[in-house]
């Protein structure tokens, strides 16, 4: 049990050292509330956190640079939301696009899926019953990352009047020496600096 939560503890160390956090700055039209950055106009409310994905699959911090966004449609009309609105600009003015869960959902996919389909013979294809149990508890886990990229990710399309839609969006993985970003969504966009940056200036 001792080791179990030394392990675990030693993940949480490992994973807090390797991640990098951006805090949003407090701009003209921007204001700062529970960690985001918070634009509003008279047709949308945008709001939007730099957050871990801390579900399955696990690894997708590993690759991505992650945002939480809200969008709130202060409108009578619906309010179309496209994938090519957002935009994430480093601190050289490198432009990275969003990257779909249908994409990620490719890339992180366990190569046993490649050729563990639903097969009837499963003799055929597995020698032990070991080697088929570990392998089904790999779909398993698999279909819960899944589940969760449809479930928590921003689904983009028409937001119905009054309404609101939020979720996670997804861009390359920033260098970790960049200092500060900035997300765009419309014409409206969201200034972001590194956490060890933003306290290293509160210093001076």
């Amino acid at each position: 049990m001792k080791r179990s939560i030394f392990s675990l503890l030693l993940l949480v160390l490992i994973f807090s050292a390797c991640t990098i956090k951006y805090v949003p700055v407090q701009t003209d039209g921007v204001t700062i509330a529970d960690d985001f950055g918070v634009n509003r106009t008279k047709a949308y409310t945008f709001a939007a956190a730099n957050e871990y994905w801390n579900k399955e699959p696990q690894e997708l911090t590993n690759y991505f640079t992650t945002f939480y966004v809200s969008i709130q449609n202060r409108t009578r009309d619906e309010l179309q939301v496209e994938v090519n609105d957002f935009g994430l600009i480093d601190q050289n003015g490198n432009q990275f696009d969003v990257i779909t869960h249908d994409y990620i959902e490719k890339l992180l996919a366990p190569r046993q899926i490649d050729y563990l389909l639903i097969n009837e013979n499963k003799e055929e294809l597995l020698d032990t019953e070991e080697f088929f149990n570990e392998q089904k508890a790999v779909m398993e886990e698999w279909r819960t990352a899944q589940n969760n990229l449809i479930t928590y990710s921003f689904h983009f399309g028409n937001i119905m009047p009054g309404a609101k839609k939020s979720g996670y969006i997804f861009f390359p993985k920033l260098e970790s020496e960049n200092a500060e970003c900035e997300l765009r969504y419309d014409d409206r966009s969201i200034k972001f600096i590194r956490l060890d940056e933003k306290k290293k200036q509160e210093k001076e």
